[in-house]
């Protein structure tokens, strides 16, 4: 078909109305499935492509969503990022992506940026922001939402996964192969997910009758060189025979720590993370770990800020996602004295 396909070409082939196929490419209710079905079936095959930024001018938005990370190194945000931009793909919105390095005015200085107009919503991964920041996000009137926040009684709509029950199956997990001398180390203190996910441990320690040794406790900044350097001390010191870890990172500092050691992973001493991060399928041996599902929580947070900029409200404004425990080659039952050997 020669030029540009119009709405009423596909609306003619379809034998609907222009104006439902508007609401159907649009994504707007009324239609039937089948209709929608048919609609769009005739909108591929005539190859019609919505005029997206005449859809944009008339409804007074610039069709760009921003997205300010902690930063754009880490394979965390990077995940979650590559969730977002797929869902905004799907609905031919564009991505203006920011990082703030966990500085809080930089953070407060993109905000102020992108709330001149440039964008219609904007999401944040595991900001710093500091009740100035919220405060400008409201008075702006700025559509907004937070991933994995900082700290869950922030008044904006966020979305945060099962900290406590998918540590309590890592930790569950170690019990359960016989484990009873378990180390923890912990991620970093200001966020409330690292104070969830030890409660989560601790309680699956106290259920099963064990005792939490402080000594087998380590805090640590979600980093490799920190569960290398936490993890090497306490296998010298203490002689854990497993480590739990807050963050995939620090799990795989753990197991080059054991290896520095002389132990074998998982003969001699066993590692659970918590991310499932790319790179703990990719380590040797796999990583168990417990699942965050990256991907989809970017996904499911930018379907919530594009209702949002429709105007719509959200069921509820704490949206939180399910966890699971991924088993690999990290784990096993500890060595027949139940003790670490020798170091």
């Amino acid at each position: 078909m020669a030029g540009r396909v119009t709405i009423a070409q596909v609306a003619e082939e379809a034998g609907v109305s222009a104006m439902t196929v508007s609401n159907v490419v649009n994504g707007k209710p009324g239609a039937s499935e089948e209709t929608r079905r048919r609609v769009m079936e005739v909108a591929g095959r005539l190859g019609y492509r919505p005029n997206v930024s005449a859809r944009n001018l008339k409804a007074g938005r610039s069709g760009l969503i921003g997205l300010i990370a902690l930063d754009l190194t880490s394979q965390y945000g990077l995940e979650i990022l590559r969730g977002v931009a797929d869902e905004l793909a799907s609905v031919e919105q564009e991505l203006l992506v920011n990082a703030s390095y966990h500085d809080a005015v930089r953070e407060k200085d993109r905000i102020e940026f992108l709330a001149r107009g440039l964008v219609d919503g904007v999401l944040m991964i595991a900001p710093v922001l500091e009740d100035e920041t919220v405060r400008l996000l409201r008075r702006q009137n700025l559509p907004c939402v937070i991933i994995d926040p900082r700290r869950l009684d922030v008044p904006l709509p966020r979305l945060s996964v099962d900290n406590y029950h998918g540590m309590r199956q890592g930790a569950q997990h170690l019990i359960d192969l016989g484990h009873t001398r378990i180390a923890y180390l912990r991620g970093e203190e200001d966020l409330e997910s690292t104070s969830i996910r030890f409660q989560g441990f601790e309680d699956a320690m106290r259920l099963a009758g064990l005792k939490v040794d402080e000594q087998l406790v380590a805090s640590c900044d979600f980093s490799y060189a920190s569960g290398f350097r936490a993890a090497s001390r306490l296998i010298t010191d203490h002689r854990p025979t497993a480590i739990v870890a807050g963050a995939d990172l620090m799990a795989l500092g753990a197991i080059d720590a054991a290896r520095a050691c002389g132990l074998t992973v998982p003969a001699d001493f066993s590692v659970v993370g918590f991310d499932d991060l790319p790179q703990a399928a990719q380590s040797f041996p796999g990583l168990t770990t417990v699942r965050q599902p990256l991907h989809d929580m970017g996904q499911k947070a930018a379907r919530a800020l594009l209702s949002l900029i429709e105007g719509q409200r959200l069921l509820m404004d704490h949206m939180e996602v399910g966890t699971h425990l991924v088993v690999r080659n990290s784990t096993a039952p500890p060595s027949h004295d139940g003790r670490a050997p020798g170091v």
